[in-house]
């Protein structure tokens, strides 16, 4: 017997379900504390009030915009591993998967002549291929995701290095691909942000409204239980490996498309960067727990903190510090919020 939408409820967050009359009843300013991301929220709004009091250029609007392009990056490739890290599995491959997505897209154009958006399609395709066999040798060969992706990690920079042979490609011709993923919209917002927005909406809908998304939190939260009442869960989880693996392609040709060059080690330890964003955001490390929305929040307080460590010329090496204690902190708080709920209903 297959579980119904009812049944899988259970593991998604309450809002979720929150449309029927039983939950209709007067808007009060108290509600705001009991959302998920509301510690979330809270935080960034901290870090952005002490930003603008401390430094002059953090409320310009170029510095602004600047803050939600490199924000993109991250965010894109967060939608998937929140998928992949519901289900208590991970990819380390992705920053890696990110350079050679858009060194594979680069070299088909600058030495083969190819069209810029065949290239690029065909980067998403190998990237899928890469999640796929992620996805099988963990869930079909029994291999830990931690230990596979390691492997990929090295796997992936290595390709890219060998392919570029240690430089960066560019000079391309010119293409309406530049214009689509570099290009503003509205004459003054990035193109980058608008994927953003969108990729992160279109993730939040499928993980909230859909049936896929249902199995997601299903399989994170009881695999076996899950398993038992018939939907296959190595499939589900095969799945999120590729989401993450061809979002991390799609984001390397926005990288692409803003610089116009694709260099070998782009990408290098970002993989640490979209973990944190979407720890941060609330996305339990054990699976069966988090949404889109927190991982956004995640990746905004990631990219609002190295923005404003910069312009408190704080040194880098102790930049990379303050970012792994802020990590330590949301996880530890995390944790103890968690516990303190269970205790509250056991109670």
């Amino acid at each position: 017997m297959n579980l119904t939408d009812g049944q899988l409820g259970n593991n998604l967050p309450d809002s979720s379900f929150q449309d029927g009359p039983t939950y209709r009843r007067r808007f009060r300013l108290t509600d705001i504390f009991r959302v998920r991301e509301s510690g979330t929220i809270i935080a960034l709004l901290i870090i952005c009030l002490f930003l603008a009091l401390t430094t002059k250029s953090f409320l310009l609007p170029l510095n602004l915009m600047n803050v939600l392009r490199q924000m993109a990056e991250i965010s894109i490739i967060a939608v998937g591993m929140t998928f992949l890290i519901i289900t208590a599995e991970f990819d380390l491959s992705v920053g890696s998967m990110f350079g050679l997505g858009a060194v594979v897209t680069g070299i088909l154009v600058r030495d083969f002549g190819w069209n810029m958006w065949l290239s690029f399609a065909l980067s998403l395709v190998l990237a899928a291929a890469v999640g796929l066999f992620n996805g099988v040798l963990t869930m079909k060969v029994k291999i830990p995701s931690f230990i596979v992706t390691l492997g990929m990690l090295s796997v992936l920079r290595g390709a890219a290095l060998v392919i570029a042979e240690g430089y960066p490609v560019a000079e391309y011709p010119d293409s309406s691909f530049f214009d689509v993923f570099a290009g503003r919209f509205f004459g003054f917002l990035p193109a980058q942000v608008v994927w953003m927005l969108l990729i992160n909406i279109i993730g939040a809908i499928i993980l909230s409204r859909f049936v896929f998304g249902y199995h997601v939190y299903s399989t994170g939260s009881n695999m076996r239980a899950t398993m038992l009442s018939g939907i296959n869960t190595d499939w589900v989880k095969i799945r999120c490996f590729m989401i993450t693996s061809v979002l991390a392609a799609f984001s390397g040709g926005l990288m692409l498309a803003h610089l116009s060059s694709a260099g070998p080690l782009a990408g290098t330890g970002m993989e640490l960067d979209v973990i944190a964003a979407v720890v941060i955001g609330g996305t339990a490390l054990a699976g069966g727990s988090g949404s889109i929305l927190g991982t956004f929040l995640g990746a905004a307080i990631m990219s609002v903190l190295r923005n404003g460590l910069v312009l408190l010329g704080v040194s880098a090496y102790w930049q990379e510090g303050i970012i792994g204690a802020v990590i330590i902190i949301a996880v530890v708080i995390d944790t103890l919020s968690k516990r303190s709920a269970i205790f509250e209903k056991r109670n």
